[in-house]
């Protein structure tokens, strides 16, 4: 065997192994990537998709990062007292293989608190979610107003205004 060959053998052999933990983003689908354009006078609003794990093995959403705001963390709404209360969720959320997570309006989504940018309708905001297979995932999220959103969503529009 002449040196090349031995050469790429040797690649090759120690590239195996690794596929089976490679992981990258092609295997999430990620759709429906909105922000809510915050009330006037408000500093805080809320980022909503759906992410679908196409992929063989389980995946989770660890966090969620952005510069429009001083924090953006996961939360969640829970029941306390016959009152619904906002919680952030530290440990995100496991998206098991070929389901989906959806973040919506009044169940899980991404916190955005401290807005420190003015958020328009049609304006676009780049969102980094933080995965813990496929890593960091830089995301498109169009602003909208809660009610064009609805309107879209019976309409059957497509809210995912990003080339990824």
């Amino acid at each position: 065997m002449n040196l090349n060959k031995q050469l790429a053998a040797g690649i090759i052999s120690l590239a195996l192994p690794l596929a089976g933990w490679a992981h990258n983003h092609s295997n999430l689908d990620m759709q429906h990537s909105w922000i809510k354009q915050p009330v006037p006078g408000t500093m805080m609003t809320g980022g909503f998709i759906t992410i679908t794990n196409n992929g063989m093995d389980d995946e989770q959403l660890l966090s969620a990062s952005s510069n429009i705001a001083k924090y953006t963390e996961l939360h969640t709404m829970v029941m306390v007292d016959g009152v619904m209360k906002m919680r952030e969720v530290e440990a995100g959320w496991v998206i098991p293989a070929g389901e989906t997570l959806t973040l919506k309006s009044g169940g899980n989504h991404i916190m955005f608190i401290g807005l420190n940018t003015m958020l328009m309708e049609g304006d676009k905001q780049a969102i980094t979610l933080k995965f813990k297979h496929a890593g960091d995932v830089e995301k498109m999220f169009m602003i909208h107003k809660p009610e064009t959103v609805e309107m879209h969503s019976q309409a059957g529009h497509d809210h995912d205004h990003d080339d990824h």
